[in-house]
């Protein structure tokens, strides 16, 4: 008896696949298309491309596409180990989560979809040839990476954006920036620090949720510190994936009278100003033990260089009402003795903004005596005006749904891009179940809208 997608899901989480760790994921893939009798090949990268013959001889073939890796976010304090740990999944009957992480149902649904259908001997389809990439959330460099010479599929379906009803049809490009600053001065010895903790805040996906208005956790500590007047700091760690709006950050600084009553202080100030969904943010002020700090002087130049960041919504679509044109997101800082590195992902639908924004970053880290090196660039994917698969869509989902589906664009990166623009000639559409709050410990998938979506892709590739 065949597996459902539910199953395979559950088979994925069991098997630790966070970014830069997606070889046992990879392998597992390889062993069920092995299994099955299934052709399949598997490059360095540890990308895997299954092929399975058409149900009816069709001579059509269609591209399924998602990625093995997932953002790994836990709560502060939960005993867990990405690297080693089997997810905990839970559900209330409507939502599938994991217990204190995220669920990398971004993008583990696509790859359970994708297997379950070369699982079935019922399922009617056309040819397939179902590419799973690795490390897409820190730089899409699997597809980066992926020949695609062995794809004979002029159409393309990712299974990797998280609201029903909508098909995504284009997406901006982007490209990740790491950011390295160095200390002029040798760290010394601190008398007695104080471990300051910026955490609560809710997050989210620095492409779909760019625009909401959340609060950046390492910018909001930074700030406090600034402005409660900190001189000496010994080190600043924060943040998930570059790609995550950080929800928490930790500092280390020197103690100094009233400075925990002026931290206090500073904090009750900000968040007076926070939007209704930030008020969950809180902050801790504990002793530490004693670490060696940065110079006063090191410390004003780290303090402003954060402060002063280029960051969030940089400029809204002229031609797509409520769509982002070009953001910049801080996901991450993290201390390395001298050294503070700092990690970003740049979007943008024009290049040339891309290209100005960067530049701005650049110019801004220079200033205060950092590097900025850069990876992961992928092109902006474009609207195709004629395409056979979106209609084939189209007239599936109303015809299930009884209502027309959506159209629209996305500020976050897909790999779509990255697939254009190494095969112009392919016909590609994004499409995907609710998933919530993804690239957080809240990230639930929505069971029903799952099923619903499943029945939905079936259809398509019958329809095909």
């Amino acid at each position: 008896m065949a597996k459902t997608y539910l199953d395979f899901f559950r088979e994925i989480a069991a098997i630790p696949h966070g970014s830069g760790n997606t070889k046992a994921i990879s392998d597992y893939c390889v062993r069920f298309a092995k299994a099955r009798g299934l052709r399949c090949l598997q490059d360095d990268a540890g990308n895997v491309i299954i092929f399975k013959n058409a149900t009816n001889g069709s001579a059509e073939t269609v591209i399924l596409q998602g990625h093995l890796d997932m953002v790994c976010a836990k709560r502060e304090g939960l005993a867990f180990d990405f690297t080693r740990d089997a997810l905990r999944l839970k559900t209330d009957g409507d939502f599938l989560f994991a217990e204190g992480t995220t669920l990398g149902g971004d993008d583990g649904i696509a790859v359970a979809y994708a297997l379950a259908i070369l699982d079935s001997d019922v399922i009617l389809h056309p040819n397939l040839e179902v590419v799973f990439t690795v490390d897409e959330e820190i730089g899409m460099l699997g597809a980066a990476a992926l020949d695609l010479s062995p794809l004979k599929g002029k159409m393309l379906i990712n299974v990797d954006s998280e609201e029903e009803g909508t098909l995504l049809t284009s997406c901006a490009g982007g490209v990740r920036a790491d950011l390295t600053w160095r200390a002029a001065d040798e760290k010394t010895a601190a008398a007695s620090c104080l471990r300051v903790t910026l955490d609560g805040l809710p997050g989210g996906h620095s492409g779909t949720e760019i625009d909401k208005g959340h609060e950046n956790a390492i910018l909001v500590l930074a700030k406090l510190l600034q402005a409660a007047g900190v001189s000496r700091l010994c080190a600043i760690d924060g943040g998930n994936a570059d790609n995550a709006i950080p929800t928490s950050c930790t500092a280390i600084v020197e103690d100094a009278p009233d400075l925990a009553l002026r931290l206090q202080a500073a904090f009750d100030n900000a968040k007076a100003a926070f939007a209704p969904s930030e008020q969950t943010a809180a902050l801790t002020v504990e002793p530490s033990p004693a670490l060696d700090a940065y110079s006063k002087a090191d410390t004003t130049r780290l303090l402003s260089l954060l402060c002063g960041m280029p960051n969030c919504v940089k400029a809204m679509s002229a031609h797509v009402p409520g769509l982002v044109q070009t953001s910049l997101n801080l996901g991450t800082v993290t201390t390395m003795g001298a050294r503070v590195a700092l990690r970003h992902a740049l979007r943008s639908s024009v290049g040339a903004e891309k290209e100005a924004l960067l530049a701005a970053l650049t110019a801004h880290a220079k200033a205060y005596g950092a590097a900025v090196s850069t990876f992961g660039d992928y092109p902006a994917w474009e609207f195709r005006p004629e395409s056979r698969l979106r209609e084939t869509i189209l007239r599936c989902y109303e015809r299930q749904y009884g209502r027309p589906m959506a159209i629209t664009a996305i500020h976050a990166g897909l790999e779509c891009g990255v697939f254009c623009g190494k095969k112009p000639d392919i016909d590609c559409v994004s499409m995907g179940p609710d998933i919530f709050d993804i690239h957080t410990c809240d990230e639930r998938l929505s069971l029903p809208s799952a099923e619903r979506t499943y029945r939905l892709l079936c259809s398509v590739l019958e329809a095909l």
